[in-house]
């Protein structure tokens, strides 16, 4: 097999890729894509049980919805490509005639561009449908999340016209996608290394981590703070705010390179 990345045989091997996602996770994504219709469904049901009337889900109970769905997504990432540790569905996928670099890139595009975007389109469309033929539904999840983007994006601008620290709309943008994307690989990768619980394996190391960082913080922060409590002007307070949150976007950018280096390393070790 030629490794080197060939247009036409990489887009042959894509449009493959997406026939096999979705027949292998079609009925996954009809449940996750599907969160707010089912939601609707059951939250109706049970106001005609226990009310007598028909009462639509509010509007915290769909942000709930939708922000637990989202992370069921992240979750589920691990699993997208996770036969590859399997020895006959991996062995297949091997024999593609596709190189490394095609199957790495169709990956990449499959798990952090085509399946959040669709769970998207699909997730504010239902959303939007009930908002449209039922009353009591009331506005849609997207149009409430524009309205909050752009109350955001509103404050952020004028607290950058006000502060000694330039903010502008991009600084929001590019951090969420930075953390989307750093979280669909994490579980990608463990899918792919975990050759059994998988998920669990995945939060396992999550739980790790988190207590590490939990004690280092509970160590260091303490003494940070009074050193430099009633010491220092607010504007020097603010470019420390400020340095300290693109250095965690800069470490948050370095933490997704490095899973995605590990993707590619595991597709090119892989073996059975």
């Amino acid at each position: 097999m030629n490794e080197t990345f060939n247009f036409k045989r990489f887009w042959t091997y894509f449009k493959y890729d997406l026939k096999q996602m979705w027949r292998n996770h079609s009925k996954a994504a009809i449940l996750i894509g599907g969160a707010s219709a089912i939601v609707y469904v059951v939250w109706v049901l049970i106001s005609l049980v226990f009310a007598q009337r028909w009462i639509a889900p509010p509007m915290v109970a769909r942000a709930i919805v939708f922000g637990l769905a989202f992370i069921i997504l992240n979750i589920y990432a691990a699993r997208l490509y996770g036969h590859l540790t399997e020895k006959k569905a991996g062995s297949s996928w091997l024999m593609i005639p596709a190189s490394k670099a095609e199957k790495f890139v169709s990956m990449l595009l499959v798990t952090l561009i085509v399946v959040p975007l669709l769970f998207f389109a699909v997730y504010f469309v239902i959303d939007g449908f009930l908002s449209l033929v039922d009353p009591t539904y009331g506005q849609a999840l997207f149009t409430s999340i524009s309205t909050l983007y752009t109350q955001v994006i509103n404050g952020i601008t004028a607290f950058g016209a006000e502060s000694p620290v330039t903010f502008t709309p991009a600084s929001l943008v590019f951090p969420t996608l930075i953390g989307f994307f750093c979280d669909f690989l994490y579980f990608l990768l463990c899918g792919i290394c975990f050759k059994k619980n998988k998920i669990v394996g995945a939060f396992a190391i999550l739980f790790g981590l988190s207590l590490v960082s939990s004690l280092l913080l509970g160590l260091l922060v303490p003494q940070f703070v009074q050193n430099i409590e009633g010491n220092i002007p607010d504007d020097q307070m603010v470019r420390w705010a400020v340095n300290w949150m693109n250095g965690s976007i800069a470490f948050s950018f370095l933490v997704t390179v490095g899973l995605a280096w590990g993707v590619w390393r595991r597709i090119k070790t892989i073996q059975h």
